[in-house]
């Protein structure tokens, strides 16, 4: 698990050192997101201004290189402890990130406006090519092709076997609606983009006409390849799933190598929108400049007189953010905002539960309850075919459905390829471990007191005694 965090702590932090902390350099009339003549870029003071934030962009990510692989290492003691420590490091992290590369785009703004600089000559506050605006809606792939992507995800559905599966076990239903729910999603983005006004480059709008082709075009195939391959990585798990209902290791390997591609596709897909970019705006012999940078100067777009909501970020292209001078883009960030804050809150608290809530079992006239961290389970005492206590778990392969797995505790519902479905409360390594049989399937619990253990199960003995002889 440590592994597993810092590689995904190093993604992260690369995928934003390479779409908001590499070096900026003059493009496009730009520095930074500032319109600035090339004289002013070239010069002293901004030159030693650009140095600078060059270097604390480095000190910046690479202190967090350092912080976030330390985090890591709390995962060998409480999961939990370690969510917390990881979730303030990657607020501090994204604030951070976003602080500095703000920060410092308004500081070249404020320079530019105290020394009088305005953008390259010729640029406008904004500009429209009608040409390139009528064709906004006929570039790129129909974004109608991931409804014959969710068709496929549904078609197993056919089979009898398939729908036994989907209806009877725990997790059947788990790849078919994930599948779905992310085709549906890339088809939103894919109509979404082809939707998005066309952006100006030149006063050659044969040459706007063709960037704005271009990047439709690589967007949605970079989406129907994505959406092509979670269809093709549900078809793959639906093809392997054996006669008991198991899905082997390797089998969910791949799966998880082909739901991966999407992500492939997507960073391919910007390297080459934006080399491709460039090496056509080599040859813009009328370049246009639009100096909005008084909509942009905090960072984030705020125009009243633009009624789009969505807009196209300067720092990165391929990134959209909303008008905050219209009511439904504040609206929008501050859901946002509050779905990210409550989602972390909510998900450390209930690993905490998971690590620091002890096991329990309250054995009453009728039925057994089991509390936990995860969640309480009960069972009715009618339910109850057997108990027994065992010194080990039976030698077998378990998998967990839902609940909670670390090195201390395995909670929740699990299924193993010999026993099939069973629920587990237990603390590992700790035995004896108490056996109660049910219709549902066997389940397991502990204490770390051994003799807890026992006096639960004296107490359920007697209990099942007293149903039998009723």
């Amino acid at each position: 698990m440590s592994a597993m965090f810092a590689l995904i702590d190093l993604v992260v932090i690369g995928i934003f050192y390479a779409v908001y902390g590499t070096k900026r350099t003059y493009s496009e009339g730009m520095l930074l997101g500032v319109h600035l003549p090339q004289s002013a870029a070239e010069s002293g003071e901004v030159t030693a201004f650009m140095a600078r934030y060059h270097r604390n962009t480095k000190i910046f990510y690479a202190v967090n290189v350092v912080i976030s692989t330390a985090v890591c290492g709390v995962c060998f003691w409480y999961f939990s402890v370690f969510m917390i420590i990881w979730s303030v490091w990657l607020l501090e992290f994204c604030i951070g990130a976003m602080v500095l590369l703000y920060g410092n785009h308004r500081k070249l703004y404020d320079m530019k406006v105290e020394r009088g600089w305005i953008g390259s000559s010729g640029s406008r506050i904004m500009a429209v090519d009608t040409k390139a605006a009528a064709r906004s809606g006929r570039m790129g792939l129909s974004a109608w092709w991931h409804l014959l992507f969710c068709a496929l995800i549904l078609m197993p559905c056919l089979d009898a076997d398939i729908r036994k599966y989907m209806m009877t076990s725990e997790d059947g239903w788990i790849f078919p609606v994930t599948g779905l729910l992310v085709s549906l999603t890339f088809g939103i983005l894919h109509a979404a983009i082809l939707r998005m006004r066309n952006k100006v480059y030149s006063e050659d709008s044969d040459l706007n006409v063709e960037i704005n082709r271009m990047q439709k075009n690589v967007w949605s195939w970079a989406l129907v390849g994505s959406s092509l391959f979670n269809a093709a990585a549900y078809l793959f798990v639906v093809s392997g799933i054996d006669a008991n209902g198991w899905l082997s290791t390797g089998v969910l390997v791949i799966y998880c190598i082909m739901e991966s591609m999407p992500g492939v596709f997507m960073i391919g897909g910007f390297f080459y929108m934006r080399s491709r970019k460039e090496k056509l705006l080599q040859k813009n012999a009328h370049p246009l400049y639009i100096d909005d940078d008084v909509y942009w100067k905090n960072g984030w777009y705020s125009n009243p007189n633009d009624k789009r909501l969505m807009v196209q970020d300067w720092a990165c292209s391929w990134n959209y953010t909303t008008n905050m001078a219209k009511p439904a883009g504040k609206i929008c960030m501050f859901l946002a905002i509050v779905f990210v804050a409550v989602c972390l809150v909510w998900g450390c608290v209930e690993m905490w539960k998971i690590d620091f809530v002890p096991i329990g079992v309250n054995v009453s006239e009728d039925q057994v309850e089991i509390t936990s961290g995860y969640s309480d389970y009960v069972i009715d005492c009618d339910d109850i075919t057997g108990v027994e206590l065992l010194e080990k778990l039976p030698d077998d392969d378990y998998r967990k459905i839902n609940g909670g797995e670390d090195p201390h505790k395995m909670l929740g519902r699990f299924k193993g390829e010999n026993t099939g479905k069973c629920r587990m409360y237990l603390y590992v390594g700790y035995t004896p471990i108490l056996e109660i049989t049910t219709g549902d399937g066997p389940v397991y619990v502990n204490s770390e007191d051994g003799e807890k253990t026992e006096e639960w199960m004296r107490e359920l003995s007697a209990e099942v005694d007293n149903e039998v002889k009723e």
